[in-house]
């Protein structure tokens, strides 16, 4: 290559690159964000059963934070995501609380409090993604019915006369908004974790050796199950598609 030959390769890079772009909107392996001003850290956002979970080691993160809050549902995390999130500045936040906008929920109440969780979780990745924070979406997992032999016999007779116990009608509405969920991380390229899978039983109800005596709160056991679930999750690359702006 000669001299004046030389000099001309920048700017026909930079006429190409205009032209051409620098490349396609295509499936490609995206790593997680990592922060430059200490160690990779992820903030653990959710009401009681992420507070409960504590600071479980997780794969690619040297910090975890927890900041759960007990009795909160979507409205109330969504209001203090700005302080207990965005101003710590995480490389990541993994968001899980959702079951007690349907729990707490009045009957004349449920499909308003349903309907607002997914619109109150949009809010809550968009303002991640504006700080660079990445985010990985959680399921809630289902109730749990009693399981001694009274209880059994009667739930086989409310079977019979065709009604549903309590724990079975709100692990439907759970599931429900976590189909919505999946959905949602899929369209927004966040990473999911499904901790539904890891605790439902056939009946689509928890197994009851993950739940406590109060058959909501999630047992030693639980959360035993959903820390390994959880570190071989994260240790997976992610794949997900470039977004298109």
């Amino acid at each position: 290559m000669t001299p004046s030959s030389a000099a001309w390769t920048p700017p026909l890079a930079f006429l190409a690159a205009l032209l051409f772009g620098s490349g396609s909107a295509v499936s490609q392996e995206s790593p997680v964000h990592k922060s430059t001003s200490g160690p990779p850290t992820i903030v653990i956002f959710g009401a009681s059963y992420a507070q409960q979970w504590g600071t479980p080691p997780l794969p690619g993160f040297a910090r975890v934070i927890n900041r759960g809050v007990g009795g909160q549902k979507t409205d109330d995390m969504l209001k203090r995501f700005n302080r207990d999130v965005i101003a710590v500045q995480p490389d990541a936040v993994l968001i899980w609380g959702h079951a007690n906008n349907i729990t707490k929920a009045r009957p004349h109440d449920l499909t308003n409090n349903k309907a607002v969780i997914e619109p109150h979780y949009e809010r809550m990745i968009e303002a991640a993604q504006k700080a660079g924070i990445d985010v990985i979406l959680a399921t809630e997992v289902p109730l749990t019915d009693a399981d001694g032999w009274l209880d059994n016999l009667r739930a086989w007779i409310g079977q019979l006369r065709g009604k549903e116990s309590y724990a079975v009608r709100t692990s439907a509405h759970i599931r429900e908004v976590n189909d919505q969920l999946r959905s949602l991380a899929a369209r927004e390229g966040c990473r999911i974790l499904d901790f539904e899978l890891v605790f439902s039983n056939k009946q689509g109800t928890r197994k009851p050796m993950y739940a406590k005596e109060d058959l909501s709160h999630i047992s030693a056991a639980g959360y035993k199950a959903l820390s390994a679930y959880a570190r071989r999750e994260l240790a997976r690359p992610l794949m997900r598609s470039a977004r298109v702006f």
